[in-house]
């Protein structure tokens, strides 16, 4: 049975994998499936959790790298009315377990070769919790192969959940104590995917994403929803390198890159005569502001058209600000995030104030959205919510500027302040200034003890060749860099690399010590 409504993502998933019919909704390196099999799989894989008990609006948790299966399971627990969370896989069994319990999970779906990790999770955890293995039966209550063989399909038109039902808690990359639990709705999702149109440069069916983003971070759904309402192709990599990532691009006839800058860094060191990367037709920069020459060799030797994106766990693509080609390339715009994408308002307010204490152009405070896909508020925490969510607005812990185009400048964390003897800086704004360097490949900039300031500048470098000296460096953030002499580092570290997360942005606590 169909109705006309499209009111939750449940509804738009169904319809794009009716549409896609042959074409491949998604693809690794071990397996494909069309849009027919997607719809039937999902759809044969809901049916299966409810057999083994989890009722909708149950949390289903998922112990799994990016992967066919999983996204086709994913959808199974969206299209079956219930919660779903994916777990980080490199957490320790003390932690996962400490999740499953904090959320309470009825089922914990997990890869085959994570099945150590998910069943010391589980007797760590003291909830009970029916365990799914996707690959390999294991010691596992049921998998994926048994479920989808075994059951039939659920009737499209049962279980079908509102709108505004709780259908996804996304975890925060906190690094340290317990991360945050995003609340995300089937309208919020529905809108994300939607609202993905505007800020990717329009998906249609033909077009094809690759993603090394693995599912515990916000951005493997932020990029993956649109492509999905399009009934476009998704593709996931096991493991970033560049090399790899270049190789699928070519493989896969990519149309979409999205990467962050630290990653496009890499690719745009390798020899990009040897990869044919002539499919793609936009790619996007995204996790943090770009340098100025990060756009201008992605323009030159990668892709002409470009988006710098700014997103957010509790925003997704349409409570998005972009900034496209056109405008990165204007004189003094590079590391500009944009506009609002449709329907998206942007303001910038008073970091120790209310979100009425909204600040005159071209001061820099928090900067705070609103947008149809926000986020509801946090899993279990009223009052994190009550402080970060109020009348459709969130306030971000990002710190930025509109300028008098009118267009929004991040400047940085709140939590990267460095207090130096009471002047606040921002290190981000000094790894945009050493990123202009020609001998800088890489950079991050953090605050260090200081007996007498509290905090020092410290930049940590990864040199193109040869390592320029500290002369060098001070006088061209002094010069071209356009850096005020309290901001220009007061030590350098040359290193070979930079610490990461799993999602490829910098890992700055790591060098905080």
């Amino acid at each position: 049975m169909r109705t006309g409504a499209c009111d939750t993502l449940r509804d738009l998933y169904l319809r794009s994998c009716r549409w896609s019919g042959a074409q491949d909704l998604f693809a690794d390196e071990r397996e494909r499936a069309s849009g027919t099999e997607a719809l039937e799989r999902s759809l044969r894989l809901a049916r299966g959790l409810q057999a083994l008990g989890v009722a909708r609006g149950e949390v289903v948790a998922f112990l799994s790298r990016a992967s066919t299966r999983h996204a086709l399971a994913w959808f199974a627990g969206i299209v079956g009315g219930m919660v779903v969370c994916n777990l980080h896989v490199r957490e320790t069994p003390q932690r996962i377990g400490e999740a499953l319990a904090w959320l309470g999970a009825t089922a914990l779906l997990h890869d085959a070769e994570l099945e150590d990790l998910a069943r010391e999770a589980l007797a760590r955890s003291g909830v009970r919790c029916t365990r799914v293995s996707l690959g390999a039966p294991g010691s596992a209550d049921a998998c994926y192969d048994e479920l989808v063989t075994a059951n039939e399909p659920l009737a499209a038109a049962s279980a079908a959940p509102a709108a505004d039902e709780l259908a996804a808690i996304v975890l925060s990359s906190g690094s340290t104590g317990r991360p945050k639990g995003i609340l995300h709705t089937q309208r919020t999702l529905l809108e994300a995917a939607k609202g993905g149109q505007y800020a990717f440069g329009g998906v249609g069916r033909r077009d094809a994403t690759l993603l090394f983003m693995q599912p515990s971070f916000a951005a493997w759904a932020i990029v993956m929803l649109p492509f999905v309402g399009a009934g476009a192709k998704t593709c996931f990599g096991a493991q970033f390198t560049p090399v790899d990532f270049l190789e699928a691009v070519a493989r896969e006839r990519i149309t979409l890159g999205p990467l962050v800058p630290t990653m496009w860094r890499m690719v745009l060191d390798e020899d990009l005569s040897r990869h044919d990367l002539s499919s793609l037709r936009i790619v996007t920069i995204a996790g943090e502001p770009p340098a100025a020459r990060d756009i201008a060799r992605l323009h030159a030797h990668v892709c002409p058209r470009i988006a710098s994106l700014y997103l957010a766990g509790e925003g997704f693509t349409a409570s998005a600000v972009v900034a496209f080609t056109e405008d990165l390339l204007r004189e003094g715009k590079a590391a500009s995030t944009g506009r609002p994408a449709p329907g998206v308002d942007v303001k910038i307010i008073d970091p120790m104030g209310g979100f009425d204490d909204e600040l005159p152009p071209g001061e820099v405070g928090e900067i705070a959205l609103s947008g149809p896909s926000l986020a509801v508020g946090y899993w279990k925490d009223p009052e994190l919510t009550r402080a970060r969510f109020r009348e459709r607005w969130w306030r971000s812990g990002d710190l930025g500027r509109i300028d008098s185009d009118g267009d929004l400048w991040v400047v940085g964390r709140i939590d990267n302040l460095i207090n130096s003897g009471g002047i606040k800086v921002s290190g981000e704004e000094v790894e945009r200034a050493l990123l202009s360097h020609p001998a800088v490949a890489q950079c991050a900039v953090v605050g260090a003890p200081d007996a007498t300031f509290g905090e020092r500048v410290v930049a940590y470098v990864v040199a193109r060749g040869a390592p320029p000296s500290e002369t060098d460096l001070d006088a061209f953030c002094r010069g071209s860099g356009g850096l005020a002499g309290f901001k220009v580092p007061r030590a350098y570290r040359f290193v070979s690399e930079l610490p990461t997360g799993p999602t490829g942005k910098l890992y700055r606590r790591a060098l905080r010590g």
